[in-house]
């Protein structure tokens, strides 16, 4: 019900709603006023790659991925840090970007570089579950994060050379537990 109907203050996904319409219901700024606005606070990301992560706000946390399997969440009126988990990288591996990531009930839902998917507590940070979906040694981590329907976490991988025809899939899990369905 969270994702099929979001509430106008939270952001439950990518683009906000399953119809991809990436805009807020929210009125309070508005022509006449949108010039008052100001900068209400401000927090660094991690280092790594390109940034193009989008953040999920919901029930005013804010969940933002950083790059390098990295997510933080942030009190949304102060953007004090209420937790922060960090997967641990294989050696020389890179911090690759992380564009969006999922919520489902109270997990926060991520593909990882090392051909993962894996769920924090969206309440404390702590690591949930964690599926393995292809040898982490293949070069096919996933260029986007992972999206729920019906309770089932969808994710792909990338279709590059050296990952072999394993590299391209799309892969479900199931949202509550990570079995791969």
């Amino acid at each position: 019900a969270m994702l099929q109907k979001p509430a106008p203050s939270n952001w439950t996904m990518w683009r906000r709603t399953l119809d991809g319409w990436g805009y807020s219901p929210l009125n309070q700024v508005n022509r006449n006023n949108v010039a008052q606005l100001r900068l209400a606070w401000t927090r660094g990301m991690a280092a790594g790659n390109t940034q193009e992560s989008t953040p999920l706000v919901y029930d005013g946390v804010m969940y933002l991925p950083h790059s390098g399997d990295y997510i933080q969440a942030l009190d949304a009126r102060t953007g004090d840090l209420i937790w922060d988990y960090q997967r641990t990288l294989r050696q020389g591996q890179q911090r690759a970007r992380n564009r969006n990531i999922a919520i489902y009930g109270n997990l926060i839902i991520d593909t990882s570089q090392d051909n993962q998917v894996y769920a924090l507590d969206a309440e404390t940070g702590k690591l949930a579950w964690e599926t393995l979906i292809l040898d982490p040694s293949k070069p096919a981590s996933a260029s986007s994060g992972p999206i729920i329907a019906r309770g089932k976490v969808i994710s792909g991988r990338q279709c590059q050379p050296g990952a072999g025809h394993e590299g391209c899939i799309i892969t479900a899990h199931d949202a509550k537990t990570g079995k791969e369905l």
